[in-house]
């Protein structure tokens, strides 16, 4: 299954490399979220999101019916700068992911340092991964 959704028409994927990608010629507005990593280990999942230049106070992390939902409050805020080329800069965005049952939803936390929004997802102890343990085989 391709998760992804190709253009199987030609020419539109040539334009659009052509005039947005080297060019710039057209404006856009960019809809882009921020590169993201998903790390499991045997106590938890981890969300990281890629986002720099912000605030702890300009996210909003809601869960809903195991339904977490992470997003980036539109930023107000005019830049004086006059940008050749800016590739970071993410006014807003928003992701929701559904939260399996082994989470334990009152244990989750979320940190922002270093450009970097991590939100922490543990698992219920029921779920936690055993140690491997091997069995003899006796005579």
């Amino acid at each position: 299954m391709n998760l992804i959704k190709k253009q199987s028409n030609f020419l539109p994927f040539v334009f659009d490399d052509f005039f947005r990608n080297t060019w710039d010629i057209l404006p856009t507005k960019s809809t882009n979220n921020p590169a993201t990593n998903v790390i499991e280990n045997d106590k938890e999942f981890i969300l990281e999101f890629s986002i720099p230049g912000r605030d702890n106070l300009d996210f909003e992390i809601e869960i809903d019916n195991r339904l977490l939902s992470v997003s980036l409050k539109e930023n107000d805020t005019i830049s004086n700068n006059n940008y050749m080329l800016q590739e970071f800069n993410f006014s807003s965005f928003s992701k929701s992911y559904e939260l399996p049952i082994s989470i334990d939803l009152t244990k989750i936390e979320s940190f922002y340092k270093n450009g970097i929004l991590s939100i922490n997802l543990p698992k219920r102890k029921e779920f936690h991964s055993q140690v491997k343990k091997i069995i003899s085989v006796k005579k």
